[in-house]
């Protein structure tokens, strides 16, 4: 099969394409016929891990454990293994790749048959589908600041992959969102459901006379001590990065060593994306969740996805069309 592949740690060019052996669907597992990816945040950190040394830790010393990365797959089941009961060849399916084997830059992959995969709804295209990942995130971090119907949220940077599910969701879950974004993604924001959206270059959020239940950081770019002029004595601080010169990491140690849980990072629960991706399913048959997609590669011009997505650019997923 034809796959991107990542041999050694390094900036896009070091992503090759080749032939790679087709994996076989072991006995629980279904073999899918990729269609479409994404090149996501995770799949530049993956390949150039940042801090280098806890990224090693997390990827590979030496060189990455898997050559071949994509978090996000929409395609149609090829076979499936002999014990398996909820797929069957022809089905379309959707979801998220395992983190520790191999993804769904290549013509195929196999994903555990109660792993994070569903039936992609009939009106759903493909490209479409490929939302899970960044939502998954967005939706780790709306549970962790424990949001309540009513409450107020302040999203920052609401327009890429992350940002842009967040919004949907905490609308979804039934928030106040306020979301801050580029003059450019002011339209974008409203029709995604923002009750008020601020344009950070005319307006600083830092001063608005409104307190917010939660502050969400989407893309790593503000901090909690901006956020917290804004925040209600009992509000919670999220951020999706590290923030400017890895702060919330200390920040995050503070506030567990204090016990105020002022400061928050998201944590997944232990096996959660399975039962995420059903209800992702869900949202997209009822029209109650959509794709913002910035742009789309064929796989042969994966590196030029990589470089795009490293601009921190981007809005909303970078789709990669890998066959079909």
């Amino acid at each position: 099969m034809k796959a991107a592949m990542v041999r050694r740690y390094g900036p896009p060019s070091v992503v090759t394409i080749g032939d790679a052996p087709t994996p076989t669907p072991a006995s629980d597992e279904v073999l899918v016929r990729v269609h479409c990816s994404t090149v996501s945040r995770t799949d530049c950190g993956e390949r150039a891990p940042y801090p280098p040394g806890l990224g090693r830790l997390m990827y590979g010393l030496a060189r990455p454990r898997r050559a071949i990365f994509g978090v996000d797959f929409a395609g149609v089941v090829e076979a499936t293994g002999r014990g398996v009961t909820l797929f069957k060849a022809g089905d379309r399916v959707f979801g998220i790749c395992p983190i520790r084997r191999s993804g769904a830059h290549a013509e195929f992959c196999c994903i555990p048959e109660r792993g994070p995969i569903a039936l992609l709804p009939a009106s759903v295209a493909f490209e479409r589908a490929v939302v899970c990942e960044g939502a998954y995130y967005a939706d780790a971090s709306l549970k962790r600041l424990d949001l309540k119907l009513g409450c107020k949220l302040l999203i920052y940077g609401a327009s890429g992959a992350i940002g842009s599910s967040a919004v949907q969701l905490a609308k979804l879950y039934g928030a106040n969102v306020t979301a801050v974004v580029g003059a450019q993604h002011l339209a974008l924001a409203e029709s995604l459901g923002a009750d008020r959206v601020i344009d950070y270059l005319k307006e600083d959020f830092s001063t608005l006379d409104e307190k917010f239940d939660g502050a969400f950081d989407a893309v790593g770019k503000t901090t909690f001590y901006k956020c917290r002029k804004v925040l209600k004595p009992d509000g919670a601080f999220m951020a999706a990065d590290m923030g400017p010169g890895g702060q919330n990491i200390y920040l995050l140690l503070w506030s567990l060593i204090t016990g105020n849980r002022r400061v928050r990072l998201p944590v997944s629960p232990s096996g959660g994306a399975a039962g995420f991706v059903q209800s992702m399913r869900g949202w997209l048959e009822r029209g109650e969740f959509r794709a913002v997609i910035d742009r789309a590669y064929p796989l042969d011009q994966i590196v030029e996805a990589y470089s795009y997505v490293e601009t921190g650019q981007k809005t909303g997923i970078v789709v990669v069309n890998v066959g079909g």
